[in-house]
Protein backbone atom coordinates (compact mmCIF):
# COMPACT_ATOMS: atom_id res chain seq x y z
CA UNK A 1 0.00 0.00 0.00
CA UNK A 2 2.90 2.28 0.97
CA UNK A 3 4.26 1.94 -2.41
CA UNK A 4 0.91 2.58 -4.58
CA UNK A 5 0.74 5.50 -2.19
CA UNK A 6 4.14 6.95 -3.31
CA UNK A 7 3.32 6.00 -7.04
CA UNK A 8 -0.29 8.05 -6.59
CA UNK A 9 1.32 10.64 -5.16
CA UNK A 10 3.80 10.46 -8.06
CA UNK A 11 1.18 10.87 -10.59
CA UNK A 12 -0.49 13.79 -8.54
CA UNK A 13 2.62 16.35 -9.13
CA UNK A 14 2.72 15.14 -12.96
CA UNK A 15 -0.84 16.02 -13.23
CA UNK A 16 0.28 19.64 -11.43
CA UNK A 17 2.71 20.15 -13.74
CA UNK A 18 0.63 19.50 -16.46
CA UNK A 19 -1.80 21.98 -15.89
CA UNK A 20 1.09 24.56 -15.24
CA UNK A 21 2.27 23.36 -18.93
CA UNK A 22 -1.06 24.02 -20.17
CA UNK A 23 -1.57 27.67 -18.80
CA UNK A 24 1.59 28.04 -20.47
CA UNK A 25 0.37 26.88 -23.78
CA UNK A 26 -2.87 28.90 -23.33
CA UNK A 27 -0.64 32.39 -23.32
CA UNK A 28 1.48 31.31 -26.41
CA UNK A 29 -1.93 31.13 -27.91
CA UNK A 30 -3.09 34.22 -26.76
CA UNK A 31 0.11 36.01 -28.34
CA UNK A 32 -0.57 34.18 -31.77
CA UNK A 33 -3.74 35.28 -31.73
CA UNK A 34 -2.93 38.69 -31.26
CA UNK A 35 -0.64 38.20 -33.95
CA UNK A 36 -3.48 37.00 -36.25
CA UNK A 37 -5.41 40.26 -34.78
CA UNK A 38 -2.45 42.70 -36.35
CA UNK A 39 -2.51 40.88 -39.49
CA UNK A 40 -5.93 40.95 -40.24
CA UNK A 41 -5.51 44.59 -39.80
CA UNK A 42 -2.77 45.32 -42.05
CA UNK A 43 -4.67 43.25 -44.48
CA UNK A 44 -7.98 45.60 -43.97
CA UNK A 45 -5.92 48.92 -44.52
CA UNK A 46 -4.79 47.32 -48.02
CA UNK A 47 -6.15 47.29 -51.18
CA UNK A 48 -6.66 43.84 -50.79
CA UNK A 49 -9.73 41.61 -49.44
CA UNK A 50 -7.51 38.57 -47.74
CA UNK A 51 -3.65 38.34 -46.95
CA UNK A 52 -3.78 35.07 -49.79
CA UNK A 53 -4.86 37.61 -52.14
CA UNK A 54 -2.29 39.94 -51.70
CA UNK A 55 0.16 36.94 -51.69
CA UNK A 56 -1.47 35.57 -55.20
CA UNK A 57 -0.93 39.23 -56.73
CA UNK A 58 2.75 39.34 -55.80
CA UNK A 59 4.19 35.93 -56.22
CA UNK A 60 3.56 32.41 -57.32
CA UNK A 61 0.81 29.88 -55.91
CA UNK A 62 3.45 27.63 -54.72
CA UNK A 63 5.36 30.50 -52.38
CA UNK A 64 1.82 31.85 -51.16
CA UNK A 65 2.16 29.62 -48.05
CA UNK A 66 5.91 29.76 -47.57
CA UNK A 67 5.50 33.55 -47.78
CA UNK A 68 2.45 33.78 -45.96
CA UNK A 69 4.14 31.56 -42.59
CA UNK A 70 7.18 33.69 -42.76
CA UNK A 71 4.63 37.06 -42.68
CA UNK A 72 2.61 35.49 -39.34
CA UNK A 73 6.01 34.45 -37.88
CA UNK A 74 7.22 38.06 -38.58
CA UNK A 75 4.31 39.03 -37.06
CA UNK A 76 4.62 37.37 -34.11
CA UNK A 77 7.98 37.86 -33.61
CA UNK A 78 7.54 41.73 -34.23
CA UNK A 79 4.50 42.12 -31.63
CA UNK A 80 6.70 39.80 -29.22
CA UNK A 81 9.99 42.07 -29.51
CA UNK A 82 7.25 45.24 -29.27
CA UNK A 83 6.13 44.40 -26.06
CA UNK A 84 9.82 43.38 -24.87
CA UNK A 85 10.81 46.19 -26.20
CA UNK A 86 8.33 48.28 -24.32
CA UNK A 87 8.99 46.57 -20.83
CA UNK A 88 12.59 47.43 -21.49
CA UNK A 89 11.86 50.89 -22.47
CA UNK A 90 10.35 50.97 -18.62
CA UNK A 91 12.74 49.29 -16.89
CA UNK A 92 15.28 51.62 -18.15
CA UNK A 93 13.57 55.00 -17.78
CA UNK A 94 15.60 57.46 -16.37
CA UNK A 95 19.25 54.86 -17.28
CA UNK A 96 21.69 56.53 -19.27
CA UNK A 97 21.50 55.84 -23.00
CA UNK A 98 23.88 52.51 -23.52
CA UNK A 99 23.79 49.93 -26.38
CA UNK A 100 20.69 47.48 -25.95
CA UNK A 101 21.97 43.41 -25.49
CA UNK A 102 20.41 41.92 -28.35
CA UNK A 103 22.61 38.43 -27.56
CA UNK A 104 20.65 38.59 -24.02
CA UNK A 105 17.31 39.31 -25.67
CA UNK A 106 18.02 36.69 -28.00
CA UNK A 107 18.74 34.08 -25.36
CA UNK A 108 15.90 34.53 -23.62
CA UNK A 109 13.71 33.99 -26.59
CA UNK A 110 15.11 31.08 -27.39
CA UNK A 111 14.79 30.05 -23.88
CA UNK A 112 11.38 30.51 -24.21
CA UNK A 113 10.56 28.41 -26.96
CA UNK A 114 12.43 25.83 -25.20
CA UNK A 115 10.38 26.14 -22.19
CA UNK A 116 7.39 26.13 -24.47
CA UNK A 117 8.91 22.64 -26.32
CA UNK A 118 9.04 20.94 -22.57
CA UNK A 119 5.58 22.22 -21.64
CA UNK A 120 4.27 20.53 -24.45
CA UNK A 121 6.20 17.13 -24.05
CA UNK A 122 4.84 17.11 -20.23
CA UNK A 123 1.13 17.92 -21.20
CA UNK A 124 1.30 14.45 -23.33
CA UNK A 125 3.53 12.79 -20.52
CA UNK A 126 0.52 14.03 -17.98
CA UNK A 127 -2.00 12.30 -20.21
CA UNK A 128 -0.01 8.77 -20.19
CA UNK A 129 0.40 9.15 -16.13
CA UNK A 130 -3.22 10.14 -15.78
CA UNK A 131 -4.52 6.57 -17.66
CA UNK A 132 -2.15 5.59 -15.21
CA UNK A 133 -3.36 7.10 -12.35
CA UNK A 134 -7.05 5.27 -13.63
CA UNK A 135 -5.61 2.38 -13.79
CA UNK A 136 -4.00 2.14 -10.34
CA UNK A 137 -6.99 3.71 -8.81
CA UNK A 138 -9.05 0.73 -10.17
CA UNK A 139 -6.15 -1.89 -8.47
CA UNK A 140 -6.50 0.44 -4.80
CA UNK A 141 -9.93 -0.17 -4.93
CA UNK A 142 -9.88 -3.78 -5.32
CA UNK A 143 -7.19 -3.84 -3.12
CA UNK A 144 -8.97 -2.31 -0.46
CA UNK A 145 -12.09 -4.70 -1.12
CA UNK A 146 -9.42 -7.37 -0.19
CA UNK A 147 -8.45 -5.95 3.20
CA UNK A 148 -11.71 -5.13 3.91
CA UNK A 149 -12.56 -9.22 3.21
CA UNK A 150 -9.45 -10.25 5.17
CA UNK A 151 -10.27 -7.62 7.93
CA UNK A 152 -13.34 -9.48 8.79
CA UNK A 153 -11.70 -12.43 8.35
CA UNK A 154 -9.12 -11.27 11.42
CA UNK A 155 -12.28 -9.98 13.63
CA UNK A 156 -13.69 -13.31 13.54
CA UNK A 157 -10.14 -15.25 14.47
CA UNK A 158 -9.74 -12.20 17.12
CA UNK A 159 -13.11 -13.03 18.61
CA UNK A 160 -12.91 -16.73 18.92
CA UNK A 161 -9.02 -15.95 20.44
CA UNK A 162 -10.57 -13.81 23.02
CA UNK A 163 -13.61 -16.85 23.91
CA UNK A 164 -10.52 -19.28 24.07
CA UNK A 165 -8.09 -16.56 26.30
CA UNK A 166 -11.57 -15.83 28.48
CA UNK A 167 -11.55 -12.29 27.12
CA UNK A 168 -14.59 -10.53 26.14
CA UNK A 169 -17.30 -11.96 24.84
CA UNK A 170 -16.59 -14.40 27.16
CA UNK A 171 -18.58 -13.27 29.74
CA UNK A 172 -18.00 -16.18 31.93
CA UNK A 173 -13.95 -14.88 31.48
CA UNK A 174 -13.11 -18.91 31.61
CA UNK A 175 -10.17 -19.42 29.01
CA UNK A 176 -10.07 -22.48 27.29
CA UNK A 177 -7.44 -24.24 29.63
CA UNK A 178 -9.86 -23.86 32.30
CA UNK A 179 -12.51 -25.33 30.77
CA UNK A 180 -10.79 -28.40 30.33
CA UNK A 181 -9.66 -28.31 34.07
CA UNK A 182 -13.25 -27.83 34.87
CA UNK A 183 -14.25 -30.99 32.62
CA UNK A 184 -11.41 -32.87 34.65
CA UNK A 185 -12.58 -31.43 37.99
CA UNK A 186 -16.06 -32.50 37.36
CA UNK A 187 -14.56 -36.38 37.62
CA UNK A 188 -12.13 -35.52 40.25
CA UNK A 189 -15.47 -34.38 42.86
CA UNK A 190 -17.47 -37.43 41.31
CA UNK A 191 -14.35 -39.48 42.71
CA UNK A 192 -14.37 -37.43 46.26
CA UNK A 193 -17.48 -37.79 47.03
CA UNK A 194 -17.64 -41.37 46.93
CA UNK A 195 -14.82 -41.01 50.11
CA UNK A 196 -16.79 -37.87 51.53
CA UNK A 197 -19.74 -39.51 52.09
CA UNK A 198 -18.73 -42.31 53.58
CA UNK A 199 -16.59 -40.01 55.95
CA UNK A 200 -19.15 -37.44 56.70
CA UNK A 201 -21.94 -40.37 57.27
CA UNK A 202 -23.73 -38.64 54.15
CA UNK A 203 -23.89 -35.30 55.21
CA UNK A 204 -22.09 -33.85 52.47
CA UNK A 205 -20.84 -33.98 49.26
CA UNK A 206 -18.58 -31.70 47.19
CA UNK A 207 -20.12 -29.79 44.08
CA UNK A 208 -18.39 -28.19 41.12
CA UNK A 209 -19.93 -24.74 39.96
CA UNK A 210 -18.79 -22.89 36.95
CA UNK A 211 -20.13 -19.66 38.20
CA UNK A 212 -18.91 -16.40 37.96
CA UNK A 213 -16.61 -15.44 40.44
CA UNK A 214 -16.70 -11.86 42.25
CA UNK A 215 -15.23 -8.64 41.39
CA UNK A 216 -14.45 -9.99 37.68
CA UNK A 217 -12.01 -12.37 38.45
CA UNK A 218 -12.05 -15.62 35.99
CA UNK A 219 -14.37 -18.36 36.92
CA UNK A 220 -14.72 -22.29 36.22
CA UNK A 221 -12.65 -24.34 38.98
CA UNK A 222 -14.84 -23.04 42.28
CA UNK A 223 -16.72 -25.96 44.66
CA UNK A 224 -18.83 -25.40 46.87
CA UNK A 225 -20.90 -28.07 49.47
CA UNK A 226 -24.22 -29.55 49.89
CA UNK A 227 -24.87 -29.71 53.34
CA UNK A 228 -27.90 -32.83 53.97
CA UNK A 229 -28.99 -31.47 56.69
CA UNK A 230 -30.27 -28.44 55.48
CA UNK A 231 -30.86 -29.32 51.48
CA UNK A 232 -28.40 -26.20 50.78
CA UNK A 233 -25.09 -25.53 49.08
CA UNK A 234 -22.94 -23.30 50.87
CA UNK A 235 -19.55 -22.01 49.97
CA UNK A 236 -16.44 -24.36 50.85
CA UNK A 237 -15.08 -21.91 53.23
CA UNK A 238 -18.02 -22.17 55.54
CA UNK A 239 -16.68 -25.77 56.64
CA UNK A 240 -14.98 -26.10 60.10
CA UNK A 241 -11.54 -26.99 60.57
CA UNK A 242 -12.18 -30.61 60.68
CA UNK A 243 -14.77 -30.55 57.58
CA UNK A 244 -12.31 -28.57 55.69
CA UNK A 245 -9.52 -31.79 56.01
CA UNK A 246 -12.32 -34.34 55.89
CA UNK A 247 -12.96 -32.64 52.48
CA UNK A 248 -9.22 -31.78 50.96
CA UNK A 249 -8.61 -35.63 52.08
CA UNK A 250 -11.81 -36.82 50.01
CA UNK A 251 -10.37 -34.55 47.02
CA UNK A 252 -6.88 -36.17 47.42
CA UNK A 253 -7.93 -39.63 46.95
CA UNK A 254 -10.44 -38.83 44.30
CA UNK A 255 -7.34 -37.30 42.54
CA UNK A 256 -4.91 -40.46 42.89
CA UNK A 257 -8.07 -42.60 41.49
CA UNK A 258 -8.48 -40.27 38.46
CA UNK A 259 -4.85 -40.51 37.69
CA UNK A 260 -4.64 -44.00 38.37
CA UNK A 261 -7.82 -44.60 35.31
CA UNK A 262 -6.12 -41.93 33.00
CA UNK A 263 -2.45 -43.86 33.54
CA UNK A 264 -3.69 -47.34 31.98
CA UNK A 265 -4.60 -48.48 35.30
CA UNK A 266 -1.21 -48.03 36.53
CA UNK A 267 -1.27 -47.67 40.79
CA UNK A 268 -0.20 -45.15 43.10
CA UNK A 269 1.20 -47.50 45.95
CA UNK A 270 1.98 -44.80 48.21
CA UNK A 271 0.60 -41.88 49.67
CA UNK A 272 1.36 -39.41 52.33
CA UNK A 273 -0.57 -36.77 54.37
CA UNK A 274 0.95 -34.14 55.89
CA UNK A 275 -1.09 -32.50 58.72
CA UNK A 276 -4.41 -31.18 59.20
CA UNK A 277 -4.84 -34.35 62.04
CA UNK A 278 -4.69 -31.72 64.55
CA UNK A 279 -8.23 -30.35 63.63
CA UNK A 280 -10.04 -32.96 63.91
CA UNK A 281 -11.98 -33.98 67.40
CA UNK A 282 -11.58 -37.98 68.82
CA UNK A 283 -14.80 -38.87 66.35
CA UNK A 284 -13.71 -37.43 63.25
CA UNK A 285 -10.34 -38.62 63.84
CA UNK A 286 -10.95 -42.50 64.18
CA UNK A 287 -13.24 -41.75 60.60
CA UNK A 288 -10.21 -40.31 59.16
CA UNK A 289 -8.11 -42.91 60.22
CA UNK A 290 -10.46 -46.11 59.11
CA UNK A 291 -10.50 -44.37 56.01
CA UNK A 292 -6.48 -44.29 55.19
CA UNK A 293 -6.72 -48.38 56.44
CA UNK A 294 -8.78 -48.96 53.99
CA UNK A 295 -6.33 -47.83 51.61
CA UNK A 296 -3.73 -49.84 52.59
CA UNK A 297 -5.52 -52.85 51.53
CA UNK A 298 -3.73 -54.66 48.64
CA UNK A 299 -0.48 -53.64 49.87
CA UNK A 300 -1.04 -50.00 48.71
CA UNK A 301 1.25 -47.89 51.57
CA UNK A 302 -0.17 -44.44 53.33
CA UNK A 303 2.12 -42.56 55.91
CA UNK A 304 1.19 -39.49 57.81
CA UNK A 305 3.15 -36.76 59.18
CA UNK A 306 1.68 -35.17 62.36
CA UNK A 307 1.99 -34.09 66.11
CA UNK A 308 -0.93 -35.09 67.02
CA UNK A 309 0.25 -38.14 70.17
CA UNK A 310 -3.47 -40.03 69.97
CA UNK A 311 -2.00 -41.33 66.72
CA UNK A 312 0.71 -42.99 68.05
CA UNK A 313 -1.47 -45.72 69.12
CA UNK A 314 -3.30 -45.92 65.44
CA UNK A 315 -0.21 -46.22 63.79
CA UNK A 316 1.46 -49.99 63.15
CA UNK A 317 4.80 -48.30 61.98
CA UNK A 318 6.34 -44.88 63.41
CA UNK A 319 9.32 -42.94 62.66
CA UNK A 320 10.23 -40.71 65.21
CA UNK A 321 12.01 -37.44 64.68
CA UNK A 322 13.74 -35.70 68.23
CA UNK A 323 16.15 -33.15 68.47
CA UNK A 324 19.37 -33.63 70.23
CA UNK A 325 21.15 -31.29 72.99
CA UNK A 326 23.60 -31.32 70.34
CA UNK A 327 21.67 -29.88 68.03
CA UNK A 328 20.74 -31.94 64.91
CA UNK A 329 17.89 -34.45 65.13
CA UNK A 330 17.43 -37.96 64.69
CA UNK A 331 14.98 -40.12 63.45
CA UNK A 332 14.32 -42.93 65.65
CA UNK A 333 12.69 -45.95 64.69
CA UNK A 334 9.33 -46.54 67.00
CA UNK A 335 8.12 -49.94 68.68
CA UNK A 336 5.89 -52.52 66.50
CA UNK A 337 7.47 -51.55 63.19
CA UNK A 338 6.79 -53.77 60.37
CA UNK A 339 8.52 -54.25 57.55
CA UNK A 340 5.57 -53.74 54.56
CA UNK A 341 4.41 -49.95 55.94
CA UNK A 342 5.70 -46.06 56.99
Amino acid sequence: MADRVAAVTGVRDAARAALEARAEARRAEEQAAQARTEADARIAASVFDSAEEATAALMPADRVEVVAQRVSTHDAQLAATRARMLELELQLAGAPDEPADAAASQAVLEAADTARTVALRAERDAHTLVASLRDLSMQIDDAYAGVAARAADAAVITRLADTVAGRAPNTMKMDLETFVLAAELEEIVAAANLRLGDMSSGRYRLQHTDARAARGAASGLGLEIMDAFTGQARPAHSLSGGETFLASLALALGLAEVVTSRAGGVRLDTLFVDEGFGSLDDETLDLAMRTLDELRQGGRTVGVISHVAAMKEQLPAQLAVESTPEGPSVVRQGAGVSAGAA
